[in-house]
């Protein structure tokens, strides 16, 4: 009886863990997103929002990657054409073997 309740909080823990994609595609549009590392100026862009791409993978460059191609999927998704990085933040997950990479931005528009 013991161990039925310890693999009932055991299956109850994995499928409350998050789904972290390893790998993201750029949704259309995205591919038209631009990286900045830099605000642009005020005269050109328009900020419309921030953004915040997360990705999980085995290798740290891998999970950058994909946070990244999510950050601009997101940007895209608000209509931006322009976004910046302001931090990147990786963390181990343990027991998946993974890093987890969460990349901040703030999204611009061009004005007309």
């Amino acid at each position: 009886m013991r161990w039925l309740a310890v693999l009932a909080l055991l299956t109850l823990h994995v499928s409350c863990a998050e789904d972290i994609p390893d790998h993201v595609e750029l949704i259309p549009g995205a591919q038209d997103v631009e990286f900045a590392t830099e605000p642009p100026s005020k005269n050109s862009y328009k900020m419309i929002g921030e953004v915040v791409g997360i990705a999980a993978a085995n290798d740290p460059d891998a999970a950058e990657f994909a946070a990244r191609n999510d950050l601009r999927n997101r940007a895209a998704e608000i209509g931006a054409s322009l976004v910046t990085v302001d931090d990147s933040i990786g963390e181990a997950m343990p027991l998946r073997d993974k890093v987890k990479v969460k990349v901040y931005g703030r999204a611009f528009k061009a004005l007309d």
